[in-house]
């Protein structure tokens, strides 16, 4: 009984474990989205004024991709 009592608490160590592991990368995920989605507000903001570029060669996103972008971000941070 007793080895089945440490294995239990081995177990139930190793999912506490998991779950931190788990939490600390959900928390990286929203800070890195919240950055992408303040990134874009901000350049949206700046930005208005000034041409976009056609091509995607300087990591810009075309209004397409950037509305598919921010659908995607939005639906991550609701299940959060």
């Amino acid at each position: 009984m007793l080895k089945l009592s440490r294995i239990v608490e081995s177990r139930d160590l190793d999912w506490e474990d998991m779950r931190a592991r788990c939490k600390r990368l959900l928390d990286r995920t929203e800070k890195a989205a919240k950055r992408v989605v303040d990134s874009e507000s901000d350049t949206a903001a700046e930005g208005s004024a000034e041409p976009e570029q056609s091509s995607n060669g300087g990591g810009l996103l075309s209004p397409r991709q950037k509305t598919i972008q921010q659908q995607i971000l939005h639906r991550r941070m609701r299940g959060m």
